[in-house]
C-alpha cells in the first residue's frame, strides 16, 4: 500500500523529493550545499552557528554596556548637578529663614516659639550641607571649606546673639545681629547662589554633550545591530535549511512506511547523523512486520495482566473489610506477608453483644435505633483496628473479632483483652451523649476464648469470607450471651495468658448452650499494666 502513488517497494526520484520539499532561494543554495557537504557532525555544526551568533550578541551586548554606563554616566552627573542646585536653594531658605526667626524673637521677646525655629533652621542647614558636600566635583574643595568657614563664623555669631539674647540684654543682641549675624548671613547666601549659577552652567554644557553623544551612540548601537541581526539571519538560514532538507525527506519516508510501503528508501547527501538515520530507517523498515507480530503477542498476555490486576484489587478490598487501613497498605505493599489458605491455628476470640437491644428497639424511633447502632459500631471498628484485630463480622448489634491471625501475633489474648476494657470505657463515656442525642444508651456485654480454631478464605466462588470455626468460637458468643452490661467474661486459657495483665475471679463452672463440657468461667474486673 502507498499512500504517495508510489507501489510498495518503488523508491521516490530526488528531483520528485526536491519537488514535494518546496523551494530553496536561489541566492542561498551554494551556501546550503556548502554546509550538507562539511564533514562534521550535526552537533558540530550546530555548536559552531550557535557560538558565531553567541559572539554577535556578546559583541552587541557589550557595546550596548558601553553606551549605558556612558549614558548612566551623564544621567548620574546631571542629577547630581540638579540635586546640589535644589540643596543650595533649600540651604538659602534657611539662612533667610534664620534671619527671619530672629528679627522677629528680638521684636516679640516674650514668645518662646523664634527661638526654637531659629534651632530647626540651623539644624536643617547643617543636614543639607552634609548631602550636598556627598556630591562634590572635583573641583569645588576649596568652595566647601570657604562655605564650612563662613558657616562656622555665622554660628558663633548667632551663639553670640543667643547669648545676649537669653541674658536679657535685648538691644546688645539686636545690634549685634545687624552688625555681623546678619552680614555673614549675606556673604552664606552669596557664596550659594554662587555654587547654583555654576551648577546650572555644568547642567547646560552637560546637557550639550549628553544629545552629541546620543545621537553618535544610537547610530553605533543601531548600525552594528542591524548587522548582527542580518548575519545572524543569514547563518540561521543557510543552517536550518542543510538539516531541514534531509528531515522533510526522513519525514516522508515515515509517512509512506506508516501507510504501508515498506519497500520506501531514503537517501540524502549529508555526511553527518542523517545519514546514519536514514540508514537505520531502512533497516526499520524490514523490521516492521516482526514488530506487529510482538505486538499480536503482547495484546495476548494484556488480558492477564488485567485479570492479575483485579484480582490484587479485590484482594486489597476485602483485606481492608477485616483490617485496619494501615495494617492492609502494609500487606498489599508487600512488608508483610500473609496467606488467606484455610489451616488450624492458635487465636483468641471475640465477641461483644448489646445488653437490651430487643428493648430499646421497641422504645426507639427506627431512624434513631439505626443511628445509635451505626454510632456504637464505628465507635467499636476504630477500636478494633487501634489494637490489631480482625474484624470478621456484625451479627446484626453483635461484634466478632479474632486475634491472631491474618498477621501473628503472640501477644493475641492480652490484644484481645486491652480492647475489651477499652470498649467498656468508651461505652460509659458515651453513655451520656446517647442518652442525650437518642434518649436511650447500649451497654454492651464481652465474651472472650482462646483456643484453637479453624480460619481461612470459607465460602462459595460466588460469595466467601475470612472467618474462624470451631467451639471456642462459640464459646466466646455464649459468654457474650451470658455475661452482665459491662461484664468481661474469658475461658480459663484466656485468664492464663493475661495474668500478669488483667485481674480475674471465678464466676462458676457453667455448663453453657452448645459447649459439651463444663467451662470455668472468669470475669475480668481491672487492668493492670
Amino acid at each position: 500500500m502507498s499512500t504517495t502513488g508510489v507501489p510498495p517497494g518503488s523508491p521516490r526520484s530526488a528531483h520528485q523529493a526536491e519537488r514535494e520539499l518546496g523551494p530553496l532561494p536561489g541566492f542561498l543554495r551554494p551556501f546550503v550545499d556548502r554546509v550538507a557537504r562539511i564533514r562534521a557532525t550535526v552537533h558540530t555544526k550546530l555548536l559552531a552557528a550557535f557560538l558565531t551568533i553567541a559572539v554577535l550578541l556578546l559583541a552587541m551586548g557589550v557595546l550596548s554596556v558601553v553606551v549605558l554606563d556612558r549614558v548612566n554616566s551623564q544621567v548620574d552627573r546631571l542629577t547630581a548637578l540638579n540635586e546640589q542646585t535644589d540643596l543650595a536653594r533649600e540651604m538659602i531658605y534657611k539662612v533667610t529663614a534664620q534671619m527671619h526667626y530672629r528679627a522677629m524673637s528680638l521684636l516679640q521677646t516674650d514668645d518662646p516659639e523664634w527661638p526654637q525655629k531659629i534651632t530647626s533652621a540651623k539644624a536643617d542647614f547643617a543636614t543639607y550641607l552634609g548631602e550636598i558636600r556627598a556630591y562634590p566635583e572635583p573641583d569645588r574643595t576649596a568652595f566647601f571649606a570657604g562655605l564650612d568657614a563662613t558657616n562656622t563664623l555665622f554660628d558663633a555669631s548667632s551663639a553670640e546673639v543667643t547669648a545676649l539674647f537669653d541674658a536679657g540684654k535685648i538691644t546688645q543682641a539686636l545690634n549685634l545681629h545687624l552688625s555681623q549675624e546678619h552680614l555673614i548671613s549675606h556673604k552664606l547666601e552669596a557664596s550659594l547662589n554662587g555654587l547654583i549659577d555654576d551648577s546650572e552652567h555644568r547642567v547646560q554644557a552637560e546637557t550639550a554633550a549628553f544629545k552629541s553623544d546620543r545621537r553618535f551612540l544610537t547610530f553605533a548601537v543601531a548600525s552594528f545591530s542591524a548587522v548582527s541581526i542580518f548575519g545572524a539571519l543569514l547563518l540561521g538560514a543557510v543552517l536550518s535549511w542543510s538539516l531541514i532538507r534531509p528531515v522533510r525527506k526522513v519525514d516522508q519516508a515515515l509517512a509512506a512506511i506508516a501507510g504501508g510501503n515498506f519497500g520506501t528508501r531514503v537517501e540524502v547527501p549529508n555526511r553527518d547523523e542523517f545519514g546514519n538515520l536514514t540508514t537505520n530507517l531502512n533497516r526499520t523498515s524490514a523490521q516492521l512486520a516482526t514488530v506487529y507480530s510482538d505486538l499480536e503477542s503482547l495484546n495476548a498476555n494484556l488480558q492477564e495482566t488485567v485479570d492479575a490486576k483485579v484480582s490484587e484489587l479485590e484482594r486489597a478490598s476485602r483485606l481492608k473489610r477485616y483490617l485496619s487501613p494501615g495494617l492492609a497498605d502494609s500487606i498489599i505493599a508487600g512488608e508483610q506477608d500473609i496467606h488467606l489458605g484455610s489451616s488450624r491455628k492458635f487465636l483468641t476470640i471475640f465477641f461483644s453483644d448489646v445488653r437490651g437491644f430487643t428493648a430499646a428497639a421497641e422504645r426507639m424511633e427506627p431512624e434513631e435505633l439505626v443511628a445509635e447502632l451505626n454510632d456504637y459500631l464505628t465507635e467499636m471498628t476504630e477500636i478494633v483496628f487501634k489494637h490489631g484485630g480482625t474484624l470478621d463480622k456484625y451479627v446484626g448489634d453483635a461484634v466478632m473479632v479474632f486475634f491472631g491471625d491474618p498477621v501473628h501475633q503472640h501477644d493475641h489474648a492480652e490484644r484481645a483483652v486491652r480492647m475489651a476494657f477499652e470498649m467498656r470505657e468508651r461505652m460509659t463515656e458515651l453513655r451520656e451523649t446517647w442518652l442525650r442525642k437518642y434518649h436511650d444508651a447500649f451497654e454492651i456485654g464481652i465474651g472472650i476464648a482462646t483456643g484453637w480454631v479453624t480460619v481461612g478464605d470459607i465460602g462459595s466462588a460466588a460469595r466467601s469470607d475470612y472467618t474462624v470455626l470451631g467451639n471456642e468460637v462459640n464459646l466466646a458468643s455464649r459468654l457474650a450471651d451470658r455475661a452482665d452490661p459491662g461484664q468481661i467474661l474469658v475461658t480459663e486459657r484466656t485468664m492464663k495468658s493475661v495474668d500478669e495483665l488483667a485481674r480475674g475471679v471465678v464466676i462458676d463452672e457453667v455448663s453453657l448452650k452448645g459447649i459439651s463440657r463444663p467451662i470455668t468461667v472468669y470475669e475480668l474486673s481491672t487492668l493492670g499494666g
